[in-house]
């Protein structure tokens, strides 16, 4: 049975301030071409899975969200509608740092004895809901997820108890969801992405939620916006970088800061009541 690629385009980029399936990537190419590009080599049934039921100008097919809003499960409800009992590669539309190996990868080592075959995270080791195949067993029963008021992806794709593959290029599935992000992302095709120590400093709200005041980590980070999503995602800290300032080597800096071997990073909360 061929495999369907539905690409999930139906976001509302809020915190990017522009719909991110349509920005310019550094070799000019718009980033949903990109993917389509991609999906393009290793399926002819490739789908947009859009809110507004545009293609984006990419000419692909599309299958309109049945219920706006439910996210990338009701995706997967509205693709197993359209087109029952056939299994699927889901794609988010905002994964830069996507290439063909990745994908070749996944399409190579799939089970389709299992119910799904995803990577890991990098950070967290938790199973990637947006670059995963879902076979047709696991598609059935995504409406009865949203039924049951289950809209995230990650506890959907868990409880599939998917084949979790290691990533071949660890930062692939890296995503970016704000400006300084993108950067950090576009910063990342630009350069060897390799593996460094930096020393990190906690203060207020932050070491109160790291429950450290300092610590020294290995990142893949080439800015600063990249080095403290990172940190966001690994600790669960609460506070988003766009309230944060940040200091390297104990001097103020911005976000686009690059992120070198030995470095000194601090992020500042804002101060209570200032």
């Amino acid at each position: 049975m061929s495999l369907n690629i539905l690409i999930l385009v139906g976001g509302l980029s809020e915190r990017m301030g522009r719909d991110k399936s349509t920005i310019e990537r550094p070799d000019g190419t718009r980033q949903i071409d990109h993917v389509v590009a991609l999906a393009k080599g290793f399926s002819s049934s490739v789908y947009l899975s859009s809110r507004d039921n545009t293609d984006r100008g990419t000419g692909l097919p599309v299958i309109a969200d049945l219920h706006p809003g439910d996210g990338p499960v009701g995706a997967l409800a509205s693709a197993a509608a359209a087109k029952p009992g056939e299994p699927w590669l889901v794609l988010g539309c905002d994964l830069f740092l996507l290439d063909a190996e990745t994908l070749r990868f996944v399409l190579e080592k799939r089970d389709p004895a299992r119910k799904a075959t995803a990577f890991r995270n990098r950070i967290d080791e938790k199973p990637e809901p947006l670059c995963a195949i879902y076979e047709a067993s696991a598609m059935s029963t995504a409406g009865e997820a949203i039924r049951n008021g289950e809209f995230c992806a990650r506890h959907f794709l868990e409880s599939l108890e998917p084949l979790a593959l290691d990533l071949p290029h660890p930062a692939a599935l890296d995503n970016a969801n704000t400006p300084a992000e993108l950067n950090e992302a576009f910063a990342k095709l630009q350069h060897d992405v390799k593996s460094k120590p930096v020393q990190i400093l906690y203060f207020a709200a932050l070491r109160e939620a790291r429950g450290e005041s300092s610590e020294t980590v290995e990142t893949l980070a080439c800015t600063a916006a990249g080095l403290y999503e990172e940190l966001r995602f690994r600790h669960r800290l609460p506070l988003r970088a766009e309230t944060l300032r940040v200091a390297r080597n104990g001097e103020f800096t911005g976000w686009d800061a690059p992120v070198e071997t030995g470095d000194e990073f601090v992020f500042i909360p804002p101060v209570a009541g200032g």
